[in-house]
Order: structure tokens, then C-alpha cells, then sequence
């Protein structure tokens, strides 16, 4: 993705190169070689109107001389062109018409020559004409005698000079092929306020991108945003260095000075958004998978510090930095941890940004705009890429914030969730924990009952093994059954350790004619005393299950039936399937699949019983530990049937 990005940017800085290259030829073959001067204006650009000549190499060409070389016609419009030695070597002779094109009796008119550029080497500018002597005119001396200084570093300034209406004066410039300056004539006076102008507007620029830059930076601490960070470090470093003219011209004592202070931000500007790039797109560029592929692109741009120090090539500096520019682009295009849309909308933002500024580059459009202009143009691209950042980092932040906040409205609405989980636990574990003791407590007041009632039922075996005499053998059997049964139930509820042993079986199976029996003498003449018809009969169907367990059970259902069915008849039978079941059914008032369910449960019972509500609960629990099912079937007004199904024995 990089290398596709990376080739469509140096696709179009190449038609641009071209196109812009072409119409400034055209443009330059139609300009006049003489510029109007008119009382009361300044002309901007008159570059585009002078002629060129290249000194031969190694000969030294005086003003004098190049004079006679332009009487001679040597001079030509077409820029000179050269390869292979250093450009710091030839000299270029640069010449320009002005012409006062007053009427007579107006008087002279004052003006003063600009140059811009960022120069190597000082030009040093000549008048002549009217057959006058070459005078050199650039800047102000410092006293009599010596040498004369310049006003500016980037753009310098002339001693004013005087144009009689009608005359013409021929400027000469003699300066490096690499250092080809722009050129205006301006009004005395007039280039000193347009500078000031122009350093207020730039510094304010300058002063309030920085401030975006800061923003920008604080902004990526605040949210961790390391790689946006660098970014903007970046951003303030490109605003800063756009500026290093300004800061030269304060402060560097010389031009040489002066071209190293902007050499030295420039490369390091070049070297900043290189390695920034490299840094975020490692794993695109796959430099971690083949170390010795980064050895080499962080190598990459060496040469440029050889370029700086050797051959004061400023167009290749100045390509590089663009060349940076583009790849600072696709960084923030591919790699800043942005929305992925304003990622792109970013880059192609700032890579248009890059692509105009181009374009009024002198090599283009800048030899054809005043310069004023161009500054205000470079200014605005300046703008427009720092805004643009601040926006869309201020959006992109914006959508953060409301995303985390989303994030954290749900993270509580999940923690009061679970607290409303935990407080829901905590009241059952409660609960659970009161159901516990209440457990015990019921424990042990069974424990006790039981405790108290087998004194009682021993004394009642006592009495009637002592009135055996007096009672008939059908009698006295039936007590010691009954006796028997509440010694059972008794052990059933002590706490000894002896009473919660495994359930006893009998060795041998027995026939379930003894259940029916045994309940049909508990609650026959409970029955007949009620007016319900109770019938018990069976069938010789045999089980090894616990005689007691079974006798609890069915005695529970019959009980329920008679006391809390309404029923007018009641039959307990025993029937031969896939084992034995024992039936009870009632024709009472039934009960529907809600109370049916609910009846059940330990402790609840119907709206017409008087019941502690454990019957079935018991009935369940014995079904549980001796291994029988039970089922309860019924229906409001048909009553009710209960089934005890035993395994074959």
C-alpha cells in the first residue's frame, strides 16, 4: 500500500514537473527584454525579462566585460543549463532594461532593485549606461571606503538610484548559476514596508501553526497517542524550517552563515519525516522480517549531509524535503491511530497541499507570481494543512470521547448489573443460610420428640405384652404392628448416629399384600366415621423395598385423600405392569396444574387444607431414597390418583 501511495505522488510531481516546466518556456520566449519603469509603480518579476550569459569556467568576467559581451549580443533569454562541476563555479551574468517611460518635464524618478533567493554567496548588482562606468549599487556602506553590506539575507536590497524621463539604465547581477535570483523594481522606501508587511503576516502565520503544532502535541499525550505525537512534532518542525530564511537573515552575521543555519534545519527536517515514516511503517515495509533491508533504508539518506556540505545543490535539498512531505503524508494517511477515513481524508489533504506548494516553487509558477504573492500563497498551503490536522485531530478526539463515554455508561450499567447479581446472591445465601438453621432447629426438636415418644411406646409394649392374656391374638398383633411403626418413624427422626445409616432391606422379598393391609386397618374406621367409602385390594405382586418406607408413603397419600380431597370414595389397589404400582385415587374436587404443582413442595399446600403441607414432600423424599417413582395425576372435578411404580424385586 505504501509503494502504491509513494508511486501515484511521484507520478504527479513529475506531470506537474513537466507541465510547469513547458509553459514557463513558453512564457519566457514572449517576454520583452526592456522594463517600463512608470512614476508612481513598482514592477515585481522583471526577472522573466532578462537575459543570461555563463562565464567560461575558470575566467574571471568583470562588469565592464560583461557589458561589452551584452553590446556584443552574447547574452542569451534561455536560462544556461550545467552538469558535472560544481555550479559554486560559474559565474552568471544577469542583465535587465529599465527604462523611465515619463514624458519630458515629470523629473527623475528614485527606485530601488530586490533580489530574492536564498544565496551562497552575496550577487553583487551593477548600473550602467549613458555611457557611465559600471557602478556597483547593492546595499549600504558601512563607512567610507569600505565594502558595501546588504540589507537582507533572502531578500536583498539596492542603494536607490535615479531614472531620467526617457533614459534607460542596464542592471547587471553577477551571481552563481545555482543562486539565480528574482528580480523587482520598486519604489524608494516602498520594498522596506512590503518586507515588514510580509514578516508581520509571516510570523503571525508561523506563530499560530506552531500553536496548532503545540495543540496537537498535547492533545496526543493526553490520549496516548504516541504516533500522533511524532506527527506533530513533525508538523511543527515543517512550520518551523519554512521560516529558517527569517530567522537567518536575524541572526546570521554572513551568507555563509546564514546558508548553513538553513541547511542544517532542512536536512534534519528531511531526516525527521524519514525516520518517523520508517518508524510506523516497519511492518509494512517488512524491516523487522529483513533487518538488513532497514540497515538500508535507514542509510538511505546519508548522501543528503554530503550533498549540504559539498555542493550547495539546493534543488535537491528542496526535493527531498517534498519527498519527505509526502511520505510525513502517507504516515498519517496509513498509520495514525485516527478513524480510518479521516486518515485518508488527511492525506490527501496534506498531499495537496504538498503538490501546491510545488507548483509556486521558482523552478515553476513562482517565476511567473510576484513574490509577495508567493509567500501569501505558501502561507495559505501552511494554513490549510495545519487546520486540516486540527480539525480532523479534534473530530477524531470528539468521536473518542463519545465512544469512551459510550464504553463507560456500559462498563456501569454492567457493574450494576453484577451488583444487583451480588446483592441478589448474598439475600439467597441469606436465606439459604436461615432455611439451614430453621433445618437444624427442626432436626433437632424431631430428635427430641422422638427421644420423648419412645419412652411412651415402651411403656405401651410393656402394658401389652402384659395384657396378652385379656386380648384376642388378631387384636394384639395389630397393636404391636401399630407399635412397631411409631418405633420406626421415631428412629426415622433421631439424630443418633445409628438412625441415618444406609435404609435396611429385608433378606428376602415379600408380597405387597402386607402394605394394603396394613393401611386399610390405620384408616378404615377413620373412613367410615367420615361417610367415604375406602376400599383396599390387592394382588400378590412382591418388592424388596423397605416395608416402612412403603407403608409411609401410601399411609401419606390415603391420609391427603381423606382429609383434604373432599372425596366420597376412596381405593387403594396394587396392580401388576413392568413391575408393582400401588394406586390411590380419589373422585374429589382435584386440583389444577398450578396447585397441582405447587402442592408438591415442602411446606405448601391447597386453599382448603388444614395440613402442614409435607405429606407429598415426604412421599417424594422416600420415593428419592428407596429408589420407586411417584406420580400424581389430576383434574379440577375428576378428582385425583397417585401411583407408587416399584421395580420387580
Amino acid at each position: 500500500m505504501t509503494r502504491r501511495y509513494l508511486l501515484l505522488a511521484l507520478r504527479l510531481l513529475a506531470v506537474l514537473n513537466v507541465a510547469a516546466f513547458s509553459a514557463g518556456q513558453v512564457a519566457a520566449s514572449d517576454m520583452p527584454g526592456v522594463v517600463a519603469v512608470v512614476p508612481g509603480q513598482s514592477v515585481e518579476r522583471i526577472d522573466r525579462d532578462a537575459v543570461y550569459l555563463l562565464a567560461p569556467s575558470g575566467t574571471p568576467m568583470n562588469a565592464a566585460q560583461a557589458l561589452a559581451a551584452l553590446d556584443a549580443g552574447d547574452f542569451s533569454k534561455e536560462v544556461p543549463s550545467e552538469s558535472g562541476a560544481s555550479l559554486l563555479e560559474r559565474d552568471l551574468w544577469m542583465a535587465i532594461a529599465l527604462k523611465n517611460t515619463a514624458g519630458d518635464g515629470q523629473g527623475d524618478i528614485r527606485r530601488v532593485l530586490g533580489l530574492g533567493g536564498i544565496f551562497v554567496d552575496y550577487p553583487r548588482v551593477y548600473l550602467a549606461g549613458d555611457g557611465v562606468t559600471p557602478t556597483e549599487i547593492l546595499g549600504t556602506k558601512a563607512g567610507e571606503g569600505q565594502p558595501l553590506v546588504p540589507r537582507y539575507f533572502t531578500y536583498i536590497r539596492t542603494q536607490s538610484f535615479d531614472l531620467s524621463p526617457g533614459a534607460t539604465r542596464i542592471a547587471l547581477i553577477n551571481t552563481h548559476l545555482n543562486d539565480r535570483p528574482t528580480l523587482g523594481v520598486f519604489r524608494e522606501g516602498e520594498l522596506g514596508s512590503r518586507q515588514i508587511i510580509a514578516t508581520l503576516i509571516k510570523a503571525s502565520f508561523t506563530l499560530t501553526l506552531l500553536v496548532i503544532g503545540i495543540v496537537l502535541a498535547v492533545i496526543s499525550i493526553l490520549t496516548r497517542r504516541w504516533l500522533s505525537f511524532f506527527v506533530a512534532i513533525g508538523f511543527g518542525f515543517v512550520m518551523i524550517q519554512v521560516d529558517t530564511s527569517l530567522y537567518s537573515t536575524a541572526f546570521a552575521s554572513t551568507p555563509q552563515t546564514g546558508r548553513m543555519v538553513w541547511e542544517i534545519m532542512t536536512v534534519s527536517l528531511i531526516f525527521y519525516l524519514y525516520y518517523v515514516f520508517l518508524f510506523a511503517c516497519q511492518e509494512t515495509l517488512s524491516l523487522r522480517k529483513y533487518p538488513w533491508l532497514g540497515v538500508i533504508a535507514i542509510l538511505l539518506p546519508l548522501p543528503l549531509i554530503w550533498i549540504a556540505i559539498n555542493s550547495d545543490a539546493t534543488t535537491d535539498i528542496i526535493w527531498a524535503v517534498y519527498i519527505a512531505l509526502i511520505l510525513h503524508a502517507v504516515t498519517i494517511g496509513m498509520k495514525l491511530d485516527i478513524d480510518p477515513n479521516l486518515r485518508r481524508l488527511t492525506m490527501i489533504l496534506l498531499l495537496l497541499c504538498v503538490a501546491a506548494a510545488i507548483l509556486v516553487e521558482p523552478y515553476y509558477l513562482g517565476r511567473t507570481l510576484p513574490d509577495l504573492t508567493v509567500e501569501y500563497i505558501r502561507d495559505a498551503i501552511r494554513l490549510t494543512a495545519g487546520f486540516a490536522m486540527l480539525i480532523v485531530v479534534l473530530v477524531d478526539v470528539r468521536r473518542s470521547s463519545a465512544e469512551r463515554v459510550r464504553l463507560a455508561n456500559e462498563k456501569l450499567a454492567a457493574m450494576r448489573t453484577q451488583a444487583e447479581t451480588n446483592q441478589r446472591l448474598l439475600d439467597m445465601e441469606r436465606s439459604y443460610s436461615r432455611a439451614r438453621e430453621a433445618a437444624t432447629r427442626r432436626k433437632h426438636q424431631l430428635a427430641a420428640a422422638s427421644h420423648d415418644i419412645r419412652q411412651p411406646l415402651l411403656g405401651l409394649r410393656s402394658a401389652l405384652n402384659n395384657e396378652s392374656g385379656s386380648l384376642s391374638t388378631g387384636l394384639q398383633a395389630r397393636l404391636g404392628e401399630a407399635i412397631d411403626y411409631l418405633e420406626h418413624l421415631t428412629n426415622e427422626y433421631s439424630d443418633r448416629e445409628d438412625s441415618v445409616a444406609a435404609p435396611m432391606k429385608p433378606d428376602e422379598a415379600y408380597s405387597l399384600d402386607l402394605i394394603v393391609r396394613a393401611v386399610g386397618d390405620m384408616f378404615g374406621s377413620e373412613a367410615q366415621a367420615a361417610g367415604i367409602a375406602f376400599t383396599a385390594a390387592s394382588t400378590d405382586c412382591q418388592t424388596d423395598i423397605p416395608a416402612l418406607a412403603l407403608i409411609r408413603a401410601t399411609s401419606n397419600l390415603v391420609a391427603n385423600a381423606l382429609r383434604h380431597a373432599q372425596a366420597s370414595t376412596i381405593t387403594l389397589t396394587v396392580e401388576h405392569q413392568d413391575g408393582c404400582v400401588i394406586t390411590v385415587r380419589d373422585d374429589g374436587q382435584g386440583m389444577d396444574e398450578a396447585t397441582l404443582s405447587a402442592v408438591q413442595t415442602r411446606g405448601t399446600k391447597g386453599t382448603e387444607s388444614d395440613g402442614d403441607g409435607l405429606g407429598l414432600a415426604i412421599v417424594h423424599e422416600l420415593a428419592h431414597r428407596h429408589g420407586f417413582t411417584f406420580e400424581l395425576e389430576s383434574s379440577p372435578g375428576h378428582g385425583t390418583a397417585a401411583r407408587l411404580i416399584l421395580s420387580k424385586a
